[in-house]
């Protein structure tokens, strides 16, 4: 990757607007539907999406930042990440005030995944500019949006059916098999599931995630949307 920042001692930020690959937002899932009335309400400052775990809160915001956001994007999944990894990768080092001084004056829109505590975000919160978080609590942050569980209104399930029909068998019987999981999991748990090589396990669950059939939140850890783990345990049976 291109030398992203230089920080002379000046304290003088330099470099680039890349944003390193494990910063970058993913793409929302294909098979998302609904959340007008929450996507609607999303405006510029700090907004706070809560809710239960599966409820569809990172797929919300994901959605929003593809098709409303603007500008240079950073995703920081805050279950796998502090606020030390986040300024390593950029660079910098010790006072998280650069940071939030470099995310202003580049005006990137930030999402900051599973947050737990307001105290764990207000580290990272910039002057200015737009920052969408996700947590299962309120955080007393900003606007704050309920996100209450999805229900299928009728078009959630053929887009599913289309999608698994399309996988590999490989992918497809992880899909089957890894859905009896009730929260995230790891490769070598999916690898013992389906009693296969971690690294071919590893490049299957990939391809799941980039169809949107399984959401990475962390470093080689995925978890199911609920109703998604519906569908794929409605096939398995």
């Amino acid at each position: 990757m291109r030398d992203v920042l230089a920080v002379k001692a000046t304290g003088v930020v330099r470099g680039r607007d890349d944003v390193p690959p494990r910063f970058r937002p993913p793409a929302p899932p294909r098979h998302f539907v609904g959340r007008d009335a929450e996507l609607a309400s999303i405006r510029p400052g700090v907004t706070v999406l809560h809710g239960e775990a599966g409820a569809g809160k990172t797929a919300l915001a994901l959605k929003w930042l593809r098709d409303r956001g603007s500008g240079s994007q950073l995703y920081v999944d805050l279950a796998a990440h502090d606020v030390g990894r986040v300024l390593r990768a950029f660079g910098l080092s010790g006072d998280p005030a650069v940071f939030r001084s470099l995310v202003a004056r580049r005006q990137f829109t930030l999402l900051l995944d599973n947050a737990d505590s307001a105290e764990q975000v207000t580290p990272l919160l910039p002057a200015s500019g737009t920052v969408l978080v996700t947590s299962r609590v309120p955080l007393g942050l900003g606007q704050e949006i309920r996100v209450g569980p999805l229900t299928d209104d009728g078009r959630l399930g053929p887009l599913l059916d289309r999608s698994y029909v399309e996988l590999p068998e490989r992918q497809a019987r992880l899909y089957r098999l890894c859905a009896w999981q009730p929260d995230a999991f790891g490769v070598p748990v999916a690898a013992e599931i389906a009693g296969e090589a971690a690294c071919d396990v590893e490049d299957a669950l990939d391809d799941l995630v980039e169809k949107s059939l399984l959401t990475e939140v962390g470093d080689d850890a995925f978890r199911f949307h609920d109703l998604v783990r519906a569908h794929a345990r409605a096939i398995a049976e």
